[in-house]
């Protein structure tokens, strides 16, 4: 858990004996292939999976722990957090909801890398070779700010500034 991956080794990682194997096979001693037994040309860059699915899991670990403070509060007290740090939290609560989720898409998209569908079609032969391609992406983004900035004109006028 956590470190970086250099020359085939995790270093300034946090070592749990039996963990991969019991989230791999739901088996306390059971066989989970490495890195080191893959050709390095069908690696994915080791390093953008790793942060990003940590980036992922300790995002979504403390959105979960924000539940259950709240959960707590309202079974155990009747009422709801009263504490500012609360409140606080549940305001960045929402942009990490999509920094987890953009991390869960990285992890999902580079992991499989260099693979479209693993190991019949490589990303390199599934490249598209269409010139269009900018331009719809320059048409989507400035329907996104568009669509931006109408949310932005919309919540001000609601909000009575």
């Amino acid at each position: 858990m956590l470190g970086w991956y250099q020359d085939g080794r995790v270093r300034f990682g946090v070592p749990i004996p039996h963990l991969l194997s019991l989230l791999a096979t739901h088996s306390y001693d059971g066989t989970v292939r490495g890195l080191d037994s893959f050709p390095p040309a069908d690696l994915p860059p080791v390093n953008v999976v790793r942060v990003s699915f940590q980036l992922m899991v300790g995002i979504g670990t403390l959105l979960a722990a924000l539940g259950i403070v709240l959960l707590w509060v309202r079974v155990r007290r009747r009422r709801l957090p009263e504490s500012r740090w609360f409140y606080r939290a549940l305001v960045a609560a929402g942009p990490l909801s999509l920094v987890a989720l953009v991390a869960g898409w990285v992890t999902t998209e580079v992991g499989r890398q260099p693979w479209v569908v693993y190991g019949v079609m490589r990303t390199s032969q599934a490249v598209t070779g269409a010139s269009g391609v900018p331009v719809g992406l320059a048409t989507l983004a400035a329907v996104y700010a568009a669509l931006a900035l109408a949310v932005v004109w919309i919540l001000r006028r609601l909000a009575g500034s």
